[in-house]
């Protein structure tokens, strides 16, 4: 018997050891869930209701410490309060026929062309003017129905010639015209040829003449020795828009001090310029913003072929002369932030640093960028707008410098269009923000917030820019006007109003 109740009690022991282990790890659970349930509902880290760039409803975030900041979150899908920046701005409705206008005190060129939605060499061009700068208040000015140029038909001229002589598609041009029978235009009567240029001045196979109107510096800058004329020189020459056949044509900058030897893609698309000599061509490159800056050249004849005109959504927004090489002008390679990803629409300002740093050999991922931006302003989601304080700090963080964010006060410093020019002339690409609807073309668009493009030239009295949205054309190589750029600065939020940063090393 004794020993039956000692059989009994141990097993009694072990059963009350067991019930106590099963307690304590319930007690355990259930304490941790607590902890869980009470930070999760203290502490809520969901995304901040932030407008585009400048925040109005937030002040400039404030820095804490590294152990209780928040690491990235797993993106969500929020609606974007940037959902109207990817779609293009409302296009005018077309004019008929060729309009006039008459210049006021105080317009310049950008400004009525940017009015009727052209791109100013169209108005140039029209109107035969030789300097942009120079025009008279009352000054009567044509105004093409879209870009392109005013043809004169001459006696024996056929519409299918004059299209194929200027890279243009006939039905373009007969669409433009409303004409009702292409084979009957009559000599001296004009017509408007979409989407083309003028032709060169004089079209001469004698390379030594055409040398000596090209002038001592252009001839200095033809590559090797005089080459054969191929058996299409004429219509080489008479051709507004030329593809390259080979990628092995050599390509040289017109600037004759410059060693910048350049390779031309297969079907590369170029302008013809009015340059000839010993059997090689002038012509721009518009580029690709990616691997290729738009500059003029030369190549040779006997690889070229006569081309159809890209669409003028594809070419830059600039003068011809402008991305020659002797202009300032700081080569950042381009990324346009509708990339696909969930954040795309809001992810303007770390696609601009992105450009900004390819300027000087770092190449980021966007992602990388952009969770490298919501980190520096502890703001998150895919809707959420970047701060430029914030795209300051992930520049540093990449190993380049931010200059001239603030002023000796420790506030955001007032940029003037005279410092952005100093700093590109330095060779920064600088980040200037912006009220979308301020840039050239985007009057129409339904988006209403602030933007960031990156300045990367120096053209006169305007600038050139990479613009992250590129839905409206190619994004690298705009033009824009310092009054433009000033009225956009001043239109953003008025707390970042002529806020801008510079990267160099």
């Amino acid at each position: 018997m004794r020993q039956r109740l000692g059989q009994v009690a141990v097993a009694l022991k072990h059963r009350f050891w067991l019930v106590a282990s099963v307690g304590i790890a319930l007690s355990v659970a259930a304490a941790l869930a607590a902890i869980w349930i009470f930070g999760t509902y203290s502490n809520p880290t969901g995304p901040a209701e932030v407008p585009p760039q400048a925040p109005a409803s937030a002040s400039e975030p404030t820095l804490v410490s590294v152990a209780s900041a928040q690491p990235t979150p797993v993106e969500t899908h929020e609606p974007s309060p940037f959902a109207g920046i990817a779609a293009p701005p409302a296009v005018p409705p077309p004019r008929a026929g060729l309009t006039h206008h008459g210049v006021v005190a105080g317009e310049v060129l950008w400004q009525i062309a940017e009015q009727f939605n052209l791109r100013p060499e169209t108005i140039l061009w029209a109107n035969d003017i030789e300097n942009p700068d120079l025009l008279l208040v009352g000054q009567d000015l044509l105004i093409p129905p879209a870009d392109g140029v005013l043809y004169t038909v001459r006696p024996g001229d056929r519409l299918s010639d004059v299209a194929g002589r200027y890279g243009v598609e006939i039905q373009a041009v007969v669409s433009a015209n409303q004409l009702e029978d292409a084979d009957q235009i009559q000599a001296g009567a004009d017509i408007f040829l979409p989407g083309g240029r003028p032709l060169a001045s004089a079209v001469s196979t004698d390379a030594s003449a055409s040398a000596g109107g090209a002038g001592d510096e252009q001839a200095a800058a033809v590559v090797g020795p005089p080459l054969p004329l191929p058996d299409n020189i004429d219509e080489l020459l008479g051709a507004g828009w030329l593809s390259a056949q080979h990628v092995t044509n050599l390509y040289k900058a017109a600037d004759p001090r410059s060693s910048n030897l350049h390779q031309l893609p297969g079907g590369a698309r170029l302008e013809r310029l009015s340059g000839f000599s010993g059997g090689r061509i002038q012509v721009r490159d518009p580029g690709d913003g990616r691997t290729r800056q738009a500059m003029t050249g030369w190549v040779d004849a006997g690889d070229l072929d006569v081309g159809h005109a890209p669409a003028t959504r594809q070419l830059p927004q600039a003068y011809p002369a402008d991305t020659a090489m002797d202009i300032f002008h700081v080569f950042a390679p381009y990324r346009s932030q509708l990339d696909g990803t969930p954040f795309a629409e809001a992810n303007c300002g770390p696609t601009a640093v992105g450009m900004a740093l390819d300027a000087f050999g770092v190449s980021v991922p966007p992602r990388q960028l952009r969770a490298e931006a919501l980190d520096a302003q502890h703001m998150y989601g895919n809707g959420v707008g970047t701060l430029i304080t914030a795209l300051a700090q992930v520049v540093e963080k990449n190993g380049l410098t931010a200059i001239d964010l603030r002023d000796d006060s420790g506030g955001l410093r007032r940029w003037s269009l005279d410092d952005i020019r100093a700093h590109v002339r330095e060779g920064h690409p600088v980040i200037v923000q912006v009220r979308y609807r301020s840039l050239p073309g985007r009057g129409g668009a339904y988006y209403f917030g602030d933007h960031y493009v990156l300045v990367t030239g120096v053209v006169g009295d305007g600038f050139l820019y990479n613009d992250p949205i590129d839905i409206d054309g190619i994004g690298w190589d705009r033009v824009i006007s310092g009054a433009t750029l000033r009225v956009a600065m001043n239109a953003s939020d008025q707390r970042y109003a002529y806020s801008a940063v510079a990267v160099t090393r």
